[in-house]
């Protein structure tokens, strides 16, 4: 698997605490949501799940923003129902309807759930591609990602080869036993390399490693965020003090 031999320009924001990183993640979707409708007349972000960013959705649900302009995608989700509480597009949605019910309600496009997973991969794809037009290319405006103490960003994991994937916007990531994983969705790296902004959330000293990995020279499937650094839009870390160290 190729590497990358440079680390991109990234801004790094450091919060005191896990209730200051929210807020500013949520400013700065804001903020991109407002620019994107002012000048594209319309405004796709797409959001990732686990529990971190689940406080930063809530304050982003509760800014008046104009919503009805803008469409929200998940960047990955579990091969499980929607409505299973391990499900992402279950925990986006309460966090959204915390600030705004009718915004959980009708602006979120999760996958679909199949029980063939390439099919549920192939059928998100189509989504997407539906919300974006079969000939324009996949930019969201706003992306949020986390980044896990192996590396992984999305659902993109080390060493399943996943960060070579250039020809799908959409892959299925396999069940990982031994690691407790679930088969899962995620969007590829050329969907995150796109996007106007990434917005990275780390919390805590367990992260602390990963994200100077991340940002230094070295092979994409031994540490899939590495992808980031050729990342084309703004890339901004949000970061506590203790995963900033």
């Amino acid at each position: 698997m190729s590497g990358v031999s440079h680390t991109s320009p990234h801004e790094v924001i450091v919060a005191r605490d896990a209730d200051e990183a929210a807020a500013l993640v949520a400013e700065l979707l804001g903020r991109a949501v407002v620019d994107a409708v002012t000048h594209r007349g319309a405004a796709r972000m797409a959001l990732s799940g686990g529990t971190t960013p689940l406080s930063a959705y809530e304050r982003l649900a509760s800014l008046r923003l104009p919503w009805s302009a803008t469409t929200l995608c998940l960047v990955d989700e579990r091969a499980v129902p929607p409505t299973h509480p391990r499900s992402n597009a279950a925990a986006i949605r309460t966090a959204l309807a915390s600030g705004s019910e009718k915004l959980a309600a009708s602006r979120l496009v999760d996958p679909p759930h199949e029980a063939n997973l390439e099919a549920a991969a192939r059928a998100y794809e189509a989504r997407l591609r539906g919300l974006f037009g079969v000939t324009e290319a996949v930019h969201f405006d706003a992306l949020t990602l986390g980044i896990g103490a192996d590396g992984h960003t999305a659902s993109l994991f080390p060493g399943l080869g996943l960060t070579g994937v250039e020809d799908r916007l959409v892959v299925a990531v396999p069940e990982q036993p031994g690691l407790g994983l679930e088969a899962r969705l995620s969007v590829t790296a050329p969907v995150l390399q796109a996007a106007r902004l990434v917005v990275v959330l780390a919390l805590g000293a367990g992260k602390r490693a990963a994200i100077a990995a991340a940002r230094a020279p070295g092979e994409l499937d031994t540490l899939p965020a590495r992808i980031l650094q050729s990342a084309r839009g703004r890339v901004v870390w949000v970061l506590d003090e203790a995963s900033a160290g």
